[in-house]
């Protein structure tokens, strides 16, 4: 009997070097829409081509957009984890091997922080700790998937995300689900 090969030597699922996916603009400007922040300075710490820190500026937000590489786009190489910077918020799409790190080091530099997260994110025993340390404002699901690939993978997008909403002093988490419009 001839043995399956159970193992996935494909390269669609490798995953991009520094979890480099853009966030579309319409994830942003979901976020925007619900969340009527005031105008302030926000860090966008994992900016990469500035897809996210191009819709926030379209708030009339001062953004400071930076990322652990020279992207030729913001402030150049700056390692979000090691660095301070003043603003009023942080919104950003971490690394998803760094979501935690990133979560930690954002809570204490600012007022309001806004992270896109995988949806199953805080079903995980291992965040549970996290969760009850920091319990969020907000958690917002998308309606819709989002395609962090560009249509690399034939525009199919295959994973759900949500915003996780950090307010300070604001700690009983409320659950809003976000809809998907094309009118910005």
């Amino acid at each position: 009997m001839k043995a399956l090969n159970l193992a996935n030597n494909s390269t669609k699922n490798k995953r991009r070097e520094l979890d480099y996916y853009p966030t579309p603009p319409d994830v942003t400007h979901a976020l925007m829409r619900f969340f009527e922040l005031e105008k302030c300075r926000i860090w966008e710490p994992a900016c990469g081509d500035g897809a996210m820190a191009k819709v926030l500026a379209e708030y009339g937000h001062d953004i400071f957009a930076s990322d652990i590489r020279d992207t030729g786009y913001g402030q150049g190489c700056v390692n979000f984890l090691t660095a301070q910077h003043e603003c009023e918020a942080i919104i950003t799409n971490p690394p998803f091997a760094l979501s935690e790190a990133f979560i930690r080091h954002s809570l204490p530099q600012a007022e309001t922080v806004a992270m896109v997260l995988k949806s199953q994110y805080w079903h995980a025993a291992k965040r549970k700790a996290l969760f009850e340390e920091y319990p969020p404002s907000y958690v917002l699901p998308l309606t819709w998937r989002p395609d962090f690939m560009g249509g690399e993978r034939g525009g199919s997008p295959t994973m759900e995300v949500h915003w996780t909403v950090w307010q300070r002093g604001k700690t009983d988490t409320k659950y809003r689900l976000l809809g998907r419009t094309h009118n910005h």
